[in-house]
């Protein structure tokens, strides 16, 4: 009896001590992979692009400021490489203006951009046009020409598919 008893905890300690535990390893964060030329154009948040680059108008305008090229192509070719994302093309406009006319400005920018990176290749399931305005508030000071200038742009945020 005393050997079937020592027999039993002698094979109780031999299981727990081979009884491993399964450790969790973090897992590595995903690189950022794209060419050096568009990391120029890429947001990231830590190793994860976020967005990309602003693109900015003049006052009452739907043309873009600046050339396109690098920043779509760059755009394009994330979401080729990433079928999972999807890009929220959103349009903003200053607080000039009335509400009607800015909402219609800012969503004419974003839907532009979205058009844009179609013709380039974009899938448009992967493009998402919305728009935001600001409204004049009477309790609020007016903007500076340099703070209005700032909020007539298209900024690009990638979400999740």
């Amino acid at each position: 009896m005393k050997f079937r008893l020592l027999f039993l905890v002698v094979s109780c300690l031999y299981l727990s001590a081979c009884a491993s535990t399964v450790e969790e390893k973090p897992k590595p964060k995903p690189k950022v992979t794209m060419s050096s030329s568009c990391l120029d154009y890429a947001v990231k948040n830590g190793e994860q692009v976020s967005g990309f680059k602003s693109v900015y108008y003049d006052k009452n305008s739907d043309i873009p400021l600046d050339n396109l090229d690098s920043n779509m192509s760059c755009i394009v070719t994330y979401l080729a490489n990433h079928p999972s994302k999807r890009i929220e093309v959103q349009g903003f406009t200053d607080d000039t203006g009335s509400l009607a006319y800015n909402q219609a400005l800012a969503q004419r920018r974003a839907q532009g951009l979205v058009e844009h990176l179609v013709l380039l290749g974009a899938s448009p399931s992967q493009l998402q046009a919305s728009f935001r305005t600001l409204e004049k508030q009477a309790d609020k000071p007016s903007l500076t020409k340099e703070q209005r200038a700032k909020h007539r742009r298209v900024d690009f945020f990638v979400i999740e598919g």
